[in-house]
């Protein structure tokens, strides 16, 4: 009977702790700063028409070391982007951070421009969404030059 309850605990102590760990399409999906940021990096990606390796490879760097989302989840998680922000403009996404710190606000940008030239390649599509971010960002038109 002993043996019994102990096993009945393991298997409760075992639902409670995969009940209480967040996937990682949760963990963006309960954080709408998080979802907005991820957002923009997805879009940019996805601006020139394509997707390429150098562009998925940054990208599952900047989820793990940025985000804490291991690399596994990266395309659960994209999916789910993709899947609901068709609805949310990257302005949209990017008015999100208006009241954000400048930090924050630079290490967007900065990964949005490090996507859009992981191909090595700048394509109008992606400067011209570049463009719209850092403005509704907050800056100026010479900060967007001197990025593209």
């Amino acid at each position: 009977m002993c043996g019994e309850w102990a096993e009945e605990m393991r298997i409760l102590d075992a639902l409670g702790d995969y009940l209480q760990s967040k996937s990682s399409v949760q963990m963006v999906a309960d954080d709408p700063l998080l979802a907005a940021e991820m957002l923009l990096l997805v879009r940019i990606m996805f601006a020139d028409g394509g997707l390429t390796g150098e562009e998925l490879t940054l990208f599952k760097s900047i989820c793990s070391e940025t985000f804490g989302i291991p690399e596994e989840d990266v395309p659960d998680v994209i999916r789910y982007l993709r899947e609901t922000g068709y609805e949310t403009s990257g302005e949209q996404a990017a008015l999100m951070f208006e009241g954000m710190s400048a930090a924050r606000k630079q290490r967007v940008l900065s990964h949005v421009v490090s996507l859009a030239r992981a191909d090595l390649k700048l394509h109008v599509n992606e400067a011209d969404l570049i463009e719209r971010i850092a403005k509704a960002l907050g800056y100026g038109p010479e900060q967007v030059r001197a990025l593209l």
